[in-house]
């Protein structure tokens, strides 16, 4: 996946800078780039990037369209709770203070009689779109969002897991991922509406864990509760048939004080760790071979009415996303939180 993504980037830069072959100058190249502050370098690198993101990535980006729906949406429900009478316990129109059980009902009539409109239907993506540019800025959008959300664990980023949260629980639904697409909504919820500006602090900056110090070396708490885990199994096991709820128990207790207890005898001893870690493989090659592959298709161009025979019709994930079910689904799930906060 990192290989493939490094090798889109490389290519999308490429063809935004009018780069023909590998060994070509770019275009719109600074040609005093060395020369430059800091700074300046920073501007100069974080103006391609924003271009190429532009560019390559966002071309069927509709979250801003996504927002705009539900927001239409949180009205209409608000609007309808202002027309529910508790005592009567039915909705009443505002006009003619008709009277309807149900809010299906009470919209029906205000849409026929009174001409209202509720008109939040996801409409079909349009035809004529180059299905393959969509495949490859979807796969770029997902791939950024993998890599960015691996990196802001390891640095333990909390603003920035926190963020990532709010697209990956879109891209949970489109892909059918009901634990998780829950887990994430209940984390944004905690944060935001449920826990303290305290609670909710620590709550999202204490996501990853470091067991060997060191910046950049974090793992996600999910990860570092499954290496306890194993720990503990690894101990169980090797009581075999003596195994007991005291030992387990007892083995599951100690296992971290074991470990420190290992780690800073071989520091005193300056033994070094058993086994040795594997050189990291080259793969420069193979990256700018898929590359000249991805040029010599034509990827990163735009060319209406192209899609692969595979996948006919491609679409972005976010153009997936049917918005008036993801409302309902938000809705009835922040009703049922409610519930359980409260009881």
């Amino acid at each position: 996946m990192d290989d493939c993504l490094d090798s889109f980037i490389v290519g999308a830069y490429m063809h935004l800078m009018g780069i023909k072959d590998l060994q070509d100058e770019p275009v719109g190249h600074q040609p005093l780039f060395h020369l430059l502050s800091d700074q300046e370098k920073y501007t100069y690198i974080h103006g391609i990037a924003k271009d190429i993101l532009d560019k390559y990535v966002k071309i069927a980006d509709d979250i801003n369209d996504i927002r705009e729906k539900t927001c239409a949406l949180d009205a209409e429900a608000n609007q309808m709770k202002d027309l529910f009478d508790n005592d009567e316990m039915k909705y009443v129109c505002p006009n003619c203070d008709k009277q309807y059980k149900t809010s299906g009902g009470i919209k029906r009539h205000l849409k026929k009689v009174h001409d209202f409109s509720f008109d939040y239907e996801d409409q079909p993506p349009t035809s004529g779109r180059d299905h393959i540019a969509i495949y490859r800025a979807s796969f770029m959008k997902c791939a950024l969002l993998l890599r960015d959300t691996n990196d802001a664990y390891k640095m333990g980023d909390g603003n920035r897991v926190t963020t990532n949260a709010k697209f990956q629980m879109l891209l949970s639904r489109v892909g059918k991922h009901n634990k998780y697409q829950l887990w994430l909504f209940r984390y944004l919820a905690y944060i935001n509406c449920i826990l303290s500006p305290k609670m909710a602090y620590e709550y999202q900056w204490n996501c990853s864990a470091n067991l060997q110090g060191g910046v950049g070396k974090n793992i996600p708490n999910d990860n570092l509760l499954e290496i306890m885990v194993q720990t503990v199994k690894k101990k169980i096991y090797s009581q075999g048939a003596n195994a007991t709820y005291a030992s387990v128990q007892k083995a599951a207790l100690t296992t971290q004080i074991q470990e420190e207890i290992k780690e800073n005898l071989q520091t005193q001893c300056n033994k070094k760790k058993s086994g040795s870690r594997r050189p990291e493989a080259n793969k420069i090659s193979d990256i700018l071979e898929m590359v000249t592959e991805l040029n010599n298709a034509k990827m990163f161009d735009y060319i209406p009415g192209r899609e692969f025979v595979n996948f006919p019709g491609f679409i972005d994930f976010s153009s997936r996303i049917k918005v008036v079910d993801l409302h309902a689904w938000i809705t009835e799930n922040r009703e049922r939180l409610s519930y359980e906060v409260l009881s």
